[in-house]
Protein backbone atom coordinates (compact mmCIF):
# COMPACT_ATOMS: atom_id res chain seq x y z
CA UNK A 1 0.00 0.00 0.00
CA UNK A 2 1.39 3.44 -0.88
CA UNK A 3 2.71 5.69 1.88
CA UNK A 4 -0.10 8.07 2.95
CA UNK A 5 2.39 10.84 3.77
CA UNK A 6 3.73 10.57 0.22
CA UNK A 7 0.13 10.47 -1.03
CA UNK A 8 -0.62 13.78 0.70
CA UNK A 9 2.58 15.39 -0.58
CA UNK A 10 1.96 14.22 -4.15
CA UNK A 11 -1.66 15.40 -4.18
CA UNK A 12 -0.66 18.80 -2.73
CA UNK A 13 2.17 19.19 -5.27
CA UNK A 14 -0.13 18.25 -8.17
CA UNK A 15 -2.75 20.78 -7.05
CA UNK A 16 -0.08 23.47 -6.60
CA UNK A 17 1.34 22.78 -10.06
CA UNK A 18 -2.05 23.03 -11.75
CA UNK A 19 -2.93 26.18 -9.79
CA UNK A 20 0.38 27.81 -10.77
CA UNK A 21 -0.24 26.96 -14.44
CA UNK A 22 -3.75 28.42 -14.13
CA UNK A 23 -2.35 31.68 -12.80
CA UNK A 24 -0.53 32.35 -16.08
CA UNK A 25 -2.65 30.50 -18.68
CA UNK A 26 -6.35 30.76 -19.47
CA UNK A 27 -6.33 27.09 -20.47
CA UNK A 28 -3.87 24.21 -20.25
CA UNK A 29 -2.46 22.25 -23.15
CA UNK A 30 -1.95 18.52 -23.40
CA UNK A 31 1.80 19.26 -23.50
CA UNK A 32 1.64 21.17 -20.20
CA UNK A 33 -0.33 18.36 -18.58
CA UNK A 34 2.18 15.87 -19.94
CA UNK A 35 5.03 17.69 -18.20
CA UNK A 36 3.55 16.67 -14.84
CA UNK A 37 4.93 17.85 -11.51
CA UNK A 38 7.95 17.17 -9.30
CA UNK A 39 8.35 16.00 -5.71
CA UNK A 40 11.84 15.43 -4.27
CA UNK A 41 13.31 15.73 -7.77
CA UNK A 42 11.13 12.96 -9.19
CA UNK A 43 8.64 13.65 -11.99
CA UNK A 44 5.03 12.48 -11.63
CA UNK A 45 2.39 12.72 -14.37
CA UNK A 46 -0.86 14.66 -13.94
CA UNK A 47 -2.77 12.56 -16.47
CA UNK A 48 -2.56 9.41 -18.53
CA UNK A 49 -2.79 10.67 -22.14
CA UNK A 50 -4.59 7.48 -23.21
CA UNK A 51 -7.22 7.27 -20.45
CA UNK A 52 -9.54 9.73 -18.74
CA UNK A 53 -9.15 8.31 -15.24
CA UNK A 54 -5.67 8.53 -13.71
CA UNK A 55 -4.00 7.24 -10.54
CA UNK A 56 -0.20 7.29 -10.32
CA UNK A 57 1.25 3.96 -9.17
CA UNK A 58 2.77 5.72 -6.13
CA UNK A 59 -0.64 6.90 -4.92
CA UNK A 60 -3.43 4.96 -3.25
CA UNK A 61 -6.23 7.16 -4.64
CA UNK A 62 -7.25 8.67 -7.95
CA UNK A 63 -5.51 11.95 -8.86
CA UNK A 64 -7.30 13.24 -11.95
CA UNK A 65 -10.18 12.75 -14.35
CA UNK A 66 -10.46 14.32 -17.77
CA UNK A 67 -13.02 14.69 -20.51
CA UNK A 68 -11.59 15.23 -23.98
CA UNK A 69 -13.08 17.51 -26.59
CA UNK A 70 -13.41 15.29 -29.65
CA UNK A 71 -11.77 16.37 -32.88
CA UNK A 72 -14.22 17.14 -35.66
CA UNK A 73 -15.20 13.93 -37.42
CA UNK A 74 -13.77 11.66 -34.71
CA UNK A 75 -15.84 9.14 -32.81
CA UNK A 76 -17.40 10.24 -29.52
CA UNK A 77 -16.65 7.36 -27.14
CA UNK A 78 -18.80 8.42 -24.19
CA UNK A 79 -22.00 10.45 -24.09
CA UNK A 80 -20.54 12.61 -21.31
CA UNK A 81 -18.34 14.24 -23.97
CA UNK A 82 -21.51 15.75 -25.47
CA UNK A 83 -23.17 16.97 -22.27
CA UNK A 84 -20.44 18.13 -19.89
CA UNK A 85 -20.02 21.64 -21.34
CA UNK A 86 -23.72 22.36 -21.20
CA UNK A 87 -23.88 21.09 -17.62
CA UNK A 88 -20.96 23.21 -16.45
CA UNK A 89 -21.95 26.38 -18.24
CA UNK A 90 -25.58 25.97 -17.14
CA UNK A 91 -24.24 26.08 -13.58
CA UNK A 92 -24.93 22.46 -12.65
CA UNK A 93 -23.03 21.44 -9.55
CA UNK A 94 -22.60 17.90 -10.86
CA UNK A 95 -21.57 16.68 -14.27
CA UNK A 96 -22.05 13.27 -15.84
CA UNK A 97 -18.99 11.12 -16.29
CA UNK A 98 -19.32 7.66 -17.82
CA UNK A 99 -17.78 4.63 -16.18
CA UNK A 100 -15.11 2.83 -18.18
CA UNK A 101 -16.36 -0.22 -20.06
CA UNK A 102 -18.78 -2.81 -18.67
CA UNK A 103 -16.94 -4.06 -15.58
CA UNK A 104 -17.73 -2.16 -12.37
CA UNK A 105 -14.67 -3.76 -10.76
CA UNK A 106 -12.16 -2.69 -13.42
CA UNK A 107 -9.29 -0.64 -12.01
CA UNK A 108 -10.58 2.68 -13.40
CA UNK A 109 -14.08 2.16 -11.99
CA UNK A 110 -12.70 0.91 -8.67
CA UNK A 111 -10.57 4.10 -8.40
CA UNK A 112 -13.69 6.24 -8.94
CA UNK A 113 -15.58 4.28 -6.29
CA UNK A 114 -12.69 4.51 -3.77
CA UNK A 115 -12.38 8.27 -4.33
CA UNK A 116 -16.13 8.58 -3.68
CA UNK A 117 -16.04 6.42 -0.54
CA UNK A 118 -13.06 8.36 0.90
CA UNK A 119 -14.10 11.87 -0.25
CA UNK A 120 -10.80 12.37 -2.10
CA UNK A 121 -10.25 15.70 -3.89
CA UNK A 122 -9.30 15.23 -7.53
CA UNK A 123 -8.40 17.47 -10.46
CA UNK A 124 -10.95 17.56 -13.26
CA UNK A 125 -9.55 18.50 -16.67
CA UNK A 126 -12.40 19.59 -18.93
CA UNK A 127 -11.57 19.39 -22.63
CA UNK A 128 -12.50 22.71 -24.25
CA UNK A 129 -10.88 22.09 -27.66
CA UNK A 130 -8.71 19.27 -29.01
CA UNK A 131 -5.59 19.19 -26.81
CA UNK A 132 -6.80 22.08 -24.59
CA UNK A 133 -8.21 21.82 -21.08
CA UNK A 134 -9.81 23.89 -18.36
CA UNK A 135 -8.81 22.65 -14.88
CA UNK A 136 -11.39 22.52 -12.11
CA UNK A 137 -10.14 21.80 -8.60
CA UNK A 138 -10.93 20.47 -6.20
CA UNK A 139 -13.59 18.18 -7.66
CA UNK A 140 -15.13 15.29 -5.77
CA UNK A 141 -16.76 12.09 -6.94
CA UNK A 142 -20.36 12.51 -5.83
CA UNK A 143 -22.11 9.18 -6.36
CA UNK A 144 -23.84 7.85 -9.40
CA UNK A 145 -26.94 6.87 -11.26
CA UNK A 146 -27.35 3.27 -12.37
CA UNK A 147 -28.80 2.33 -15.72
CA UNK A 148 -32.07 1.47 -13.99
CA UNK A 149 -32.25 5.02 -12.58
CA UNK A 150 -31.19 4.06 -9.03
CA UNK A 151 -28.86 6.48 -7.24
CA UNK A 152 -26.22 6.19 -4.57
CA UNK A 153 -22.79 4.65 -4.29
CA UNK A 154 -21.08 3.76 -7.56
CA UNK A 155 -20.46 0.18 -6.38
CA UNK A 156 -22.09 -2.27 -8.74
CA UNK A 157 -22.80 0.30 -11.46
CA UNK A 158 -22.20 -0.84 -15.00
CA UNK A 159 -20.24 1.05 -17.60
CA UNK A 160 -21.64 3.43 -20.14
CA UNK A 161 -24.49 4.22 -17.82
CA UNK A 162 -24.06 7.93 -17.50
CA UNK A 163 -23.18 8.24 -13.87
CA UNK A 164 -23.37 11.48 -11.94
CA UNK A 165 -19.87 11.20 -10.61
CA UNK A 166 -18.14 14.51 -10.28
CA UNK A 167 -19.47 16.78 -7.58
CA UNK A 168 -17.92 20.11 -8.39
CA UNK A 169 -17.67 22.50 -5.49
CA UNK A 170 -18.08 25.80 -7.26
CA UNK A 171 -17.80 27.68 -3.97
CA UNK A 172 -14.08 27.48 -3.42
CA UNK A 173 -13.27 25.54 -6.59
CA UNK A 174 -10.82 27.08 -9.01
CA UNK A 175 -11.70 27.23 -12.68
CA UNK A 176 -8.40 27.62 -14.53
CA UNK A 177 -7.87 31.12 -15.88
CA UNK A 178 -10.90 32.58 -14.10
Amino acid sequence: MPDLDLETRLRAAAFERVQSLCEVHDHLTAQQLGEGFYVDGQRYPLVNPRRGIFKPAQMRFLLSVNTVFPKSGNRVWYDDQREVHRQIFDGDEMVDYAFMGENPDSADNRWLREAFENNIPVIYFLGIAPGRYQAILPAFIGGGTRRDGGRGSPSGFLGRALCRLLRLRWNGATLCGR
